[in-house]
């Protein structure tokens, strides 16, 4: 069972010893719920390794398949995680006279490269889990994407995302399904181009 922190306990403690709840950080938040990802991929991925050969070639596959899943999602979830670690806030607090400009702090947040990972980021971490593919269907793209913790674009959380939802929230960017011919069957995906086009650019 996974505890949610803080928890109900932790809000009223603080409320009986009369201390202040601070507004939490979405950053922190997404390192957690990214972290706890982690570990539930490696507790999946150790279960999938470790499970039993019956001897038969079809359950034998089916293992291979569930551990390649696994793995990858696990890739992913280590790589957020590396990132979301490895950010530095642009609206840190500086050493001195804490006297800061609050509009120009919020400028430089606004343009900062690692102020918002979109969700155009995040389909292009899938394309790039993948070997970079020409384009990825959009059943896949979104069932890959909602293993990913946290929310995407304040809208939703990444495990209620559906095909329709994520052309919503790609519209704004650019990025819009097409037709495509994966193998013998014409599909809606999208194009590894049109998301790299659709990437926002960097004002700093």
């Amino acid at each position: 069972m996974t505890t949610h922190f803080p928890s109900g306990l932790d809000d009223l403690t603080a409320a009986l010893a009369g201390l202040d709840i601070p507004q939490e950080d979405p950053h922190h938040r997404a390192i957690v719920d990214t972290y706890r990802r982690v570990q539930q991929l490696d507790a999946q991925l150790l279960a999938v390794a470790g499970g039993e050969p019956t001897g038969c070639l079809a359950d034998t596959h089916e293992q291979l398949e569930q551990l390649t899943d696994a793995l990858i999602l696990r890739v992913l979830a280590g790589a957020e995680l590396t990132r979301l670690l490895s950010i530095q806030c642009c609206c840190a607090p500086v050493g001195g006279d804490g006297e800061q400009d609050t509009a120009e702090d919020e400028a430089d947040c606004r343009s900062c490269p690692y102020a918002e990972h979109t969700i155009v980021h995040a389909c292009l971490d899938i394309f790039a889990a993948h070997g970079n593919p020409e384009a990825i269907s959009s059943a896949d793209l979104t069932d890959r994407l909602r293993q990913l913790p946290g929310m995407t674009e304040s809208r939703w959380s990444y495990a209620e995302l559906t095909p329709l939802r994520l052309s919503r929230l790609l519209g704004p960017y650019g990025a819009r399904p097409r037709n495509v011919r994966f193998g013998t069957h014409q599909l809606k995906g999208y194009l590894l181009s049109s998301l790299e086009a659709a990437l926002p650019d960097c004002s700093c």
